[in-house]
């Protein structure tokens, strides 16, 4: 009978091993996939950095040919009341 209580007591411990050790497991899945997901989101911050220094350079690109086309087209009408005037 001894030998049934040491063997009993060996395996009381057993149950608790088991799930702590299936709880460790799924967290560290958990962790895992966490990471990618965070790899992943980083790549998309950079992505998203790039395409927004991309647009202000448009935009500073566009704007400097609008107010270049704006200075013609002044130069243009400024022309045209001149002649205008002088025919009068």
């Amino acid at each position: 009978m001894s030998e049934d209580r040491e063997v009993r007591k060996i395996v009381k411990g057993g149950f608790r091993a088991t799930l702590a050790l299936l709880i460790s497991i799924i967290a560290i899945i958990l962790a895992f996939i966490a990471y990618n997901r965070t790899s992943n989101q980083a790549e998309l911050n950079a992505k998203i950095k790039s395409l927004q220094t991309k647009m202000e350079t448009m935009k500073n690109e566009t704007s400097e040919r609008l107010n270049k086309v704006r200075e013609e087209t002044t130069k243009a009408l400024k022309k045209m009341g001149i002649d205008l005037k002088k025919d009068e």
